[in-house]
Parts: structure tokens; sequence; C-alpha cells
């Protein structure tokens, strides 16, 4: 099975390389930089995270464990991708000079696309539940959301998208309509997620405009929820566009076209530019995020200085 989908793969790649050999050379460049990105940009954003004391606990783990994600993807599957394409640019006068590819190294990669495809998608799933979760159980939500719950949920993530990608590789056929069920479902449940926490919090602002006795600290708490849901609301609109063609592919049936073949590698470079897009989403909604890789990027600044 693995060596039938490589072979699949290296068909795209010479179909590609005689009728856009300019494409190829664009998403060579664009996944090399973005990788750059992607990488340096989740580092400053874990480092922040790690630090930082104003995001509630939970949603900082989750945060954390979607950013790791990310900068997986600038450091694995999107780098390759980039050395890949430019091998194709360059050697692919005929299908046989990309053989050595083939099975190892593109099931490497497509093994590693799918298992942080699969991470991404469940762990800004299971953000928009929490979220789901704090503004509706509200003063009850420290009681059942505990940080062990949290972490069982987050490694269960991690465990299920291994699985699935394993089995994307060795049985693509059989898997292919499990997994359009499991993101047709996450799609969904992440889009009703956020309509509901609008509805509940415009629920809670009109409670606490007409208690005006209400504490100061349920106050606060509720704001700071709210907030919180806010900012997750972003990372998963971003999330969301950038899923949005890989998606409007899986039913298209003139595979063969070359438009289809470009508009298929433009949707896997977009999903990777997820992860370049979502640490600029971070630093943009969250103050102390923004200040703490502010002030990391200027001690790297003046550590260069000072070494030259």
């Amino acid at each position: 099975m693995a060596e039938q989908y490589c072979s699949q793969m290296l068909d795209t790649f010479w179909k590609l390389v005689h009728h856009s050999r300019s494409s190829i050379l664009a998403f060579c460049v664009s996944h090399f930089t973005f990788s750059l990105v992607a990488t340096l940009g989740n580092l400053l954003v874990i480092r922040a995270l790690i630090k930082a004391s104003t995001i509630p606990a939970n949603v900082r783990k989750m945060f954390i464990s979607l950013a790791f994600s990310d900068l997986a993807v600038g450091l694995l599957p999107q780098l390759m991708d980039a050395i890949i394409y430019a091998v194709v640019w360059k050697m692919a006068s005929r299908v046989d000079n990309l053989a050595f590819l083939c099975p190892t190294v593109l099931s490497v990669l497509s093994y590693f696309e799918y298992f942080l495809i699969a991470a991404s998608f469940l762990n800004v799933t299971v953000i928009a539940g929490d979220r789901l979760l704090a503004v509706s159980l509200h003063l009850r939500y420290q009681e059942l959301v505990t940080t062990r719950r949290v972490t069982t949920v987050l490694v269960s993530v991690w465990i299920i998208s291994c699985f699935l990608a394993i089995q994307f590789i060795f049985f693509p056929k059989e898997i292919e309509m499990v997994a359009a069920v499991i993101c047709l479902t996450g799609y969904v449940l992440t889009t009703m997620a956020y309509v509901l926490i609008y509805k509940v919090v415009k629920y809670h602002q009109n409670q606490i405009y007409s208690q005006i006795q209400l504490q100061n600290a349920q106050t606060r708490e509720a704001h700071r929820q709210r907030k919180s849901a806010y900012n997750s609301l972003f990372v998963s609109v971003v999330f969301l566009a950038c899923y949005f063609l890989f998606f409007s592919l899986y039913k298209t049936t003139n595979t063969s076209e070359i438009s289809f073949l470009v508009a298929q590698v433009a949707s896997v470079f977009l999903i990777c530019l997820n992860s370049s897009l979502n640490p600029i989403v971070y630093c943009w909604r969250y103050r102390e995020i923004r200040q703490s890789v502010k002030s990391t990027v200027k001690k790297l600044f003046h550590m260069n200085e000072n070494m030259t």
C-alpha cells in the first residue's frame, strides 16, 4: 500500500513539473521561507506561553500543545516539502530520476504531514470545546475541567493523531472516509462551539447588567473567560480558513487535471502556513505573549551586537 501511495505522489510531481514547473519553484521557496517563520515564531511563543501568568492554565496548556505541533510542522514536513520540491524541480526530466524518493522518503514525509495535521485539527477542536465549557459552566468549570483531565485529553489527541497517520499511509482508501467524517465533524463542532459561546456570553452580559450587586471577583472571572473565548476564536478562524481549500477538494472528480493538482499542492501549503500564522495571532490577541516575544527578540539582538 505504501508503494502504491508513493507512486501516485511521484506521478503528481511528474505532471506538475512538466506542465507547471514555475509552481514547483514557487512552492519550494514558499515552504522554505515559512518553515523558518514557523520554527522561530513557535519557539518564541512556546517560551512566552510557559512564562505567561495572565492566561488561564488550561488554555495555556492547550496552546502549548498546538504550538508544539506548529513547531514540528516547520521543522519536519514543511522543510522536507521544500527540499523535495527543489529536487523535483532540478531532476525531474524523467519520472525514473525521482524513484529514489519511494517508498521511504515520501512515506516519512506523508506520515509527519498527516500526523501533525491531525494533531493540529484535534487541538483546535479541543480548545473550542474547552472555551465553551468555560463560559457555560462558569464557576463549576474549575471543579470539572481539572488540569489532570486536560492533560489526559491532550495526550489522547497525540496518540489518536499518530494512529490515524499510520492508517493513512498503509490503508489510504479504507481510512479516507473515516478521516472525512472526523474532519467534517470537527469543523462543524468547532463552528457550533463558537456560535454557542457567543450566545452564552451575551446571556451572561445581560445577567451582569441586571445584577448590580454581583461580586467583583465573579465579574472579573466572567470577563476573563469571555476574553479568552474570543481570543481562541481568532485561532480557530485562521485555522479553518487555512484548511478550507483542503476540505473543498475532497469530492472533486477531475483529479487528473493540472489545475486540481496545483490546488492540491496549494492546499497542503496553506495547511502548513497555518503554523506560521498562529504565532502572529497569539502575539496580536495576548498582550503578555507579545511583550515576552518582544523582550526575547531584543535580548537576542543585543547578544549579537555584543558578540560583534
